[in-house]
This record gives C-alpha cells, sequence and structure tokens, in this order.
C-alpha cells in the first residue's frame, strides 16, 4: 500500500467498493410502534461499551425503522444465522410492507421484535443520537441478550454473503 494520500473526497463507487472489502455480520434491527412491526437490515452495528453494555447501529435518515424507533425508544439487533440470508434481503428491500409475513416473531421484554432462528437478539433501549451524514448514528444500552451458539452467523463481504 503505497498509493500517495489525496487531499480530495474519494469517488462514491470507490468507497463503496473499499467498505464492501470489509467482512461484516448482518442483522435486523426491529421495533414496534404502535402495535406496528418495523424492521431493516444492517451491517454498520457494533459494540461500544462493556460498563454499561453499548451497541451502535446506523439507520439511514429517511429509514421508517429510524422514525418509529425514535418515537418507541427501544430496539431488537438481530443477529441473523448463516442460513437467513433470505431475511436479510427481505428486510433490506426499501418500502416492503410484507417483511415481517413469513418470519416468526417473539417480543421481546421491551416490545421489540426477536426475530426466530437468530444467533443472538439483542434488545436495547436508545440511549443517543448523533450526527452520521445520511446516518443516524444510535447508541443503545443494552437490557438482554438471548444466544443459540450452535448457530453460525451469516457474514457480508464484496456484495456477497460468505458461506463457510
Amino acid at each position: 500500500m503505497s498509493a500517495a494520500p489525496q487531499s480530495h473526497a474519494p469517488e462514491p463507487a470507490d468507497f463503496r467498493k473499499a467498505m464492501g472489502s470489509f467482512a461484516a455480520g448482518v442483522t435486523v434491527v426491529t421495533t414496534c410502534h404502535d402495535g406496528r412491526l418495523v424492521g431493516t437490515t444492517v451491517s454498520a452495528f457494533s459494540s461500544v461499551s462493556m460498563d454499561p453494555p453499548l451497541v451502535m447501529v446506523c439507520l439511514k435518515r429517511d429509514s421508517r425503522t429510524l422514525a418509529a424507533l425514535s418515537q418507541s425508544g427501544t430496539f431488537c439487533v438481530n443477529i441473523l444465522a448463516r442460513e437467513q440470508g433470505d431475511l436479510a434481503y427481505r428486510f433490506a428491500k426499501s418500502g416492503a410492507d410484507d417483511r415481517f409475513a413469513l418470519t416468526a416473531v417473539e417480543a421481546g421484554m421491551c416490545g421489540a421484535p426477536l426475530l426466530d432462528g437468530c444467533v443472538t437478539a439483542i434488545e436495547c433501549e436508545l440511549r443517543d443520537a448523533h450526527d452520521g451524514g445520511d446516518h443516524e448514528i444510535l447508541v443503545g444500552r443494552v437490557l438482554r441478550v438471548v444466544t443459540d451458539e450452535t448457530k453460525t452467523p451469516l457474514v457480508y463481504v464484496r456484495g456477497a454473503f460468505l458461506n463457510a
């Protein structure tokens, strides 16, 4: 890596390609507001702190999930299992109203839906929101985790799911 530093921002396609080279787990962030289940696929997810337990997710500013989550104040990060690629695609579709139609869900302790078959469900209350350009960076305080250690996580890299 001996490329000279650039003084200007990269082209969007180049930036997308570079970020796509970083393997990421795949999650579906869900919430429930006014009895309506809402969710979207998210790969921008990370732990922030162990004490107190905090996680971070990034949602597009125009996302229906962000709007509902901001109102409900609670959400669940469902870490998808390797065999749930179809679920990731379904929740990634913009404007889709049938995201929960073929998926078994259970109401979590704070009302956010837990998706059946996931590796882990992390239930959170919204603690902070920060400007992230065209996204909102949300920090959630973890209230409860449910993990199935027999499942292998779904991984996304370079525009495809990694089948290990």
